[in-house]
């Protein structure tokens, strides 16, 4: 039993520090880039937009390290939750733009519906690397 807990205690370590790593590159990047003084509604979106690039190369790495660490079942299995994935990103990016681009007023929505597109990949991306992270251990 004290194996089990420690086993689950080292592998919960791993998690967190594995986000805090991409805490300490994406997300710090994204908030040095939205601090700056004045900066406007665009260039938010901007700084944004480009952190949710890099969520998705992280994304698509790890998908790739476990495209080649996974057993074939396992990563067909994977490979048919990408796609269902993909299909509820676009249909969540699609609700969003609608809801503030067209719904909501002012363009300091922009920025917050570009956020819940990062957060959507940020989400993804930090899973997958968890699978790889815990096939490594």
């Amino acid at each position: 039993m004290k194996k089990k807990l420690l086993l689950f205690f080292t592998l919960l370590s791993i998690v967190a520090l594995s986000q805090s790593k991409n805490e300490n590159s994406i997300d710090v990047l994204e908030s040095k880039c939205l601090n700056k003084e004045n900066i406007s509604n665009a260039e938010m979106c901007n700084c944004t937009i480009k952190a949710r690039e890099s969520w998705d190369k992280e994304l698509n790495k790890y998908y790739s390290l476990l495209k080649n660490k996974l057993p074939k079942e396992s990563f067909d299995s994977l490979k048919e939750s990408q796609k269902q994935w993909l299909t509820y990103r676009d249909k969540e990016y699609s609700f969003i733009s609608k809801f503030y681009y067209e719904i909501k007023e002012g363009t300091m929505w922009y920025a917050i519906a570009e956020n819940n597109k990062k957060e959507i990949v940020k989400s993804r991306a930090i899973e997958l690397e968890e699978y790889y992270e815990m096939l490594e251990f």
